[in-house]
């Protein structure tokens, strides 16, 4: 009997120091800084610059700025998002428009698929959220496209269905809740994301040197300065990293630069799967030189390519879902049809147009335990960040386009 309950001792003794001596999945998560990604849809470098933004002055001394970010193509608001999240180029995600039609699937996809926002046929890839899941981590998003789906089976710990009617002070309340580690019973993530939509919206319909645009930033500039007051309040500035980016950049449109698509082509021949500024045409069977070729005769202020002729830069070639035929306007023109513009006019400014041109360039800032502070440095590739966001959280990626090596001197001891 006694060298029975000695052993069982020894047992309980052993296993306490194993427990100790190899902390579970959770106790080495909670070991790692946690992570807070912020994007500020169709925000610019340029807004801030001209206007007085004392609170992304004060991330910008304590952080690390790049001179600007370089986001995928097509420069709209879900591939980008989604690339950003995966590593992914949109030609590997397949979230090829904000909108466009999956002949497999027979859906519409509309900033989001309709009706089914869970449905995974139409996420390709592992966006950051599900690579922290798979391994331990907790993770939460507060609106983040694609991040109500499901990839086999797993969703985030947290998620929000999407409803731009939610307050912005309350969605920082939210995350900062999550992220607060000193509450019982509180979720304690890991990982979480902020989207903010209102900049954008403003530049679609004002333009993007309008003083609604203006008004807009010193607004974010006030949102910023609360997130950062609450992260000092909940004592998080030594455990959180924050980055802040944006989709894409945004230029002005005018009524002069419009390019009229049934003037150059039988629209009855084709389906347009998105209109602009680039315009994804899938021609009836049979017609697909005859459509480019009439295209190409009439190529002015646009550039038109077959996809397997695309340049490889675009990255916008390999997936089923894009068409026979890409258009691409030049910067400030618009794709559409007269009697389309007669009845609806046109926006103030848009994006989507060449990820290399100057006016899509768009905003990278990161500011924590992890960063080098008051440093700015060079462009960067949005298709970097998700490796990035691994390191951070120290899982191991999934496969993706991005480049470890790309974006580790934003990091001290790196």
């Amino acid at each position: 009997m006694i060298r029975k309950t000695f052993f069982i001792n020894f047992l309980v003794l052993f296993c306490l120091l194993s427990i100790r001596c190899q902390p579970s999945q959770t106790e080495e998560s909670r070991s790692t800084n946690s992570l807070l990604l912020i994007s500020i849809d169709g925000f610019m470098n340029e807004y801030i610059e001209r206007n007085e933004t004392p609170n992304f002055d004060r991330f910008l001394t304590n952080g690390v700025q790049a001179e600007y970010l370089i986001p995928v193509f097509p420069t709209k608001t879900f591939p980008t998002h989604f690339s950003i999240v995966t590593g992914l180029y949109v030609e590997n995600h397949g979230i090829i428009s904000n909108r466009f039609y999956d002949y497999e699937l027979d859906a519409q996809f509309a900033f989001g698929p309709q009706n089914s926002p869970n449905d995974e046929r139409w996420w390709h890839g592992e966006p950051i959220w599900i690579t922290a899941e798979n391994q331990g981590k907790t993770a939460t998003t507060f609106f983040w496209p694609g991040s109500e789906a499901s990839y086999n089976g797993v969703q985030p710990t947290r998620w929000i269905d999407y409803d731009g009617s939610v307050s912005n002070h309350a969605r920082i309340d939210s995350v900062m809740a999550w992220l607060d580690p000193s509450d019982e019973g509180k979720v304690q993530a890991d990982f979480s994301t902020l989207y903010f939509s209102f900049v954008d919206s403003r530049g679609h319909s004002y333009g993007k040197y309008s003083p609604e645009v203006d008004d807009a930033v010193l607004e974010m500039d006030g949102l910023l300065g609360y997130l950062l007051d609450q992260i000092e309040k909940k004592e998080l500035s030594e455990t959180l990293n924050v980055i802040i980016v944006s989709d894409h950049g945004m230029a002005d449109l005018s009524e002069t630069k419009l390019i009229f698509l049934e003037e150059l082509i039988n629209l009855d021949d084709v389906d347009i799967l998105d209109w602009t500024p680039v315009s994804l045409i899938r021609p009836e069977e049979g017609k697909v030189d005859e459509v480019y070729e009439a295209l190409k005769a009439a190529e002015d202020n646009f550039r038109v390519y077959k996809k397997e002729n695309l340049p490889e830069r675009f990255h916008f070639s390999n997936h089923y879902r894009i068409p026979e035929i890409i258009v691409i306007a030049d910067v400030g023109y618009t794709i559409t049809t007269r009697q389309n513009f007669e009845q609806r006019g046109i926006l103030a400014a848009t994006h989507g147009f060449d990820n290399f041109a100057p006016e899509m360039r768009t905003f990278f800032a990161a500011s924590g335990p992890d960063f080098i502070i008051g440093e700015k440095v060079g462009a960067i590739e949005a298709i970097h960040i998700y490796e990035l966001m691994a390191k951070l959280l120290n899982i191991e990626p999934a496969p993706n386009d991005g480049d470890p090596k790309r974006l580790r001197h934003l990091l001290k001891n790196e």
